[in-house]
């Protein structure tokens, strides 16, 4: 008799065991299962963002906005203060346009064209990460993103490297839906 007790006891621990068990065995599945979307898409950078840009050992400095349209197209103008004549600063008006991709882990590239003042037009390419994002409207949107320009300043008469941070201003309508 004690004997038949302690194996119904046996196997009523077994089954409560299984049962707490399922949940998480089951979360586990989720988290190891592959994404079916990709964390990162064009719709990820989308709204106004500031720029600030530095060129090599802080050489000079832009200030600016570009707004990216979640297709793909961005737009912007910045202001650079950068080295002038006898020791002075010189303040300089650029706009820019441009391309962007997304990959899906956050990486990618601009291609923009930069026009200068007098209407001189100069093509530079961005590799940037998404270094930091966040959920609006079910879409993983950049809110902090970091560069390095491939080649040297097309704005300034230097070789310095440039890099941008720019930074998510407010929150930007849905860019899932936008045509």
């Amino acid at each position: 008799m004690k004997t038949q007790k302690r194996n119904r006891w046996k196997a009523t621990l077994c089954i409560l065991v299984s049962l707490a068990a399922t949940p998480y065995l089951a979360a586990q599945e989720g988290h190891d299962a592959p994404q079916s979307q990709p964390k990162y898409t064009l719709a990820s950078i989308c709204g106004d963002y500031g720029a600030v840009a530095t060129y090599g050992a802080n050489v000079a400095r832009a200030l600016g906005t570009e707004s990216f349209d979640g297709h793909g197209n961005l737009t912007g103008s910045a202001i650079v203060n950068q080295p002038g004549s006898n020791s002075t600063r010189s303040i300089t008006s650029i706009s820019l346009s441009g391309t962007y991709s997304v990959k899906p882990d956050g990486t990618g590239k601009m291609l923009l064209t930069v026009t200068l003042p007098g209407g001189a037009t100069a093509t530079v390419t961005e590799d940037f990460v998404i270094t930091k994002s966040r959920v609006i409207s079910g879409v993983e949107v950049a809110t902090e993103i970091e560069d390095a320009q491939e080649v040297p300043s097309a704005v300034i008469d230097d070789s310095s490297l440039v890099i941008h941070t720019y930074t998510l201003r407010g929150t930007p309508k849905s860019c899932t839906l936008q045509k």
